[in-house]
């Protein structure tokens, strides 16, 4: 529908209706042998959200990367984001699933930082 703006009113197309729900939450895992996975977020909602927010990078031994998935389980980003220890990365993806840090098995130890995401989904 194309607005039409007359002197009286002004209409546009239909109103949708969309949910805005902010998480913010801090994330750690300890590294022994293997690559430790930190699911920071899961859509259980709908595929057609947005999500803005940070990830922060507190402490640890080594870089980690930090992936977007689709519903098949693939990564939406090109190549995995690769933070360092002390720094943070802000973000805005849309249609994806989950969103998970890997810690590499390479460099044992304990890793710690904050995660905050901001969701917009339309209501059905």
């Amino acid at each position: 529908m194309a607005c039409n703006n007359t002197a009286i009113a002004l209409t546009c197309c239909s109103d949708k209706d969309y949910v805005q729900d902010k998480v913010c939450t801090p994330w750690s895992g300890t590294v022994v042998a293997a690559d430790v996975l930190v699911v920071t977020f899961t859509n259980n909602i709908n595929q057609n959200i947005v999500g803005t927010g940070f990830l922060q990078y507190d402490i640890g031994p080594d870089d980690i990367t930090f992936n977007f998935l689709d519903s098949t389980g693939n990564p939406i980003n090109p190549a995995p984001i690769t933070l360092a220890p002390g720094t943070s990365i802000a973000f805005t993806y849309r249609r994806f699933s989950v969103i998970q840090i890997t810690l590499p098995a390479a460099s044992a130890g304990t890793y710690q930082g904050e995660f905050c995401i901001t969701t917009r989904y339309p209501v059905q």
